[in-house]
């Protein structure tokens, strides 16, 4: 499932960019095409119903979703946003600041 997951993150950071600075937007469209599985349009939904497909794992759990991302975005530089990039130039200030040397 991991791996598959993964996936399907790269498969989105590629396609949406503004994907890659949101995990909101990235757990929607993730959410988005699952549910589109079950003939269920998201727009259209109303809370509960989507949070009891969650309880029941039917769609993916949002820490899977943002660690993947993670994941996707430390090995593959084309799919990291302004975000991304702007936390690792502050990385090497914060570890002095912390004691950990450059």
């Amino acid at each position: 499932m991991r791996i598959k997951m993964q996936d399907k993150v790269k498969k989105i950071l590629l396609q949406t960019s503004h994907c890659r600075d949101s995990d909101v937007y990235l757990i929607y469209e993730i959410w988005r095409q699952e549910l589109a599985n079950y003939n269920y349009d998201i727009n259209n939904m109303k809370l509960v119903p989507v949070l009891k497909l969650w309880f029941n794992k039917e769609i993916s759990h949002p820490s899977a979703i943002m660690r993947a991302r993670r994941k996707v975005q430390e090995e593959h530089k084309e799919t990291r946003g302004k975000v991304y990039e702007e936390r690792h130039k502050q990385q090497k200030q914060v570890r002095e600041d912390l004691g950990y040397g450059g």
